[in-house]
């Protein structure tokens, strides 16, 4: 099957959607339709707001899990509430199928519906993060470029896409090349036209690493959702 390319623009590069920290990338809140449709082997290309072409990161899907699979995963737990000052495992199941925001400072209950209508998580250790070095996609990818709102998937390819963005790629590691753009931006919070508005928090510490815990809360629901 061919691999698809989503490509969309990041209006607020705060570390949480995209989480690019300790070799894995996510997307687990926001663009609910990209976590919808995206699977396995599909690409996402995240660009930088108000600088056309520049790239946040790009990642190739590994896996798609549910949120329950994602909070039960032991391999993320410290991306909950509590472990991180950038939690996006913010989703506990209940016994009943039922899933309770935990209390957390990135999401709160106006963000839900946006958050599990689509209820994937994109997971990825093939990621390449640029977040404030971000480059400007070269000219043989330059009509991949997306600067509207909501995303773009089919419009534009061209059938060596695919083999272009993976020649390009090849002059960096996989993994994290800068910090975010909008560092001191952690909390966000959904506004009417469904994009996102920030909240002022403290900023990651060093480049590739998970920022510093808060204090834990637990799994204390904010409000379900069923």
């Amino acid at each position: 099957m061919t691999s698809r390319i989503f490509r969309y623009v990041v209006r607020y590069d705060s570390g949480v959607a995209p989480r690019p920290f300790d070799g894995w990338c996510f997307l687990a809140i926001c663009k609910p339709k990209i976590r919808a449709s995206a699977r396995a082997g599909d690409w996402i290309i995240g660009f930088r707001t108000r600088s056309p072409g520049d790239v946040i990161y790009v990642m190739q899907v590994e896996e798609v899990l549910s949120f329950a699979e994602y909070w039960a995963d032991k391999r993320f737990r410290n991306r909950r509430p509590g472990a991180t000052s950038t939690p996006d495992n913010i989703y506990c199941p209940t016994r009943v199928g039922v899933l309770e925001q935990v209390s957390n400072h990135v999401h709160d209950a106006t963000e839900i519906a946006t958050d599990v209508g689509r209820r994937n998580v994109l997971v990825s250790k093939r990621f390449w993060y640029f977040g404030d070095t971000s480059p400007m996609v070269p000219t043989e990818l330059v009509h991949l470029v997306h600067t509207g709102i909501g995303h773009a998937v089919e419009k534009g390819r061209r059938p060596d896409d695919v083999q272009h963005l993976v020649n390009w790629l090849l002059a960096w590691r996989i993994g994290v090349h800068g910090a975010p753009v909008d560092k001191s931006i952690v909390n966000m919070k959904v506004i009417s036209h469904g994009r996102c508005q920030p909240r002022t928090q403290p900023p990651p510490t060093e480049r590739g690493a998970d920022p510093a815990p808060s204090v834990s809360r637990g799994c204390v629901p904010l409000t379900k959702v069923r």
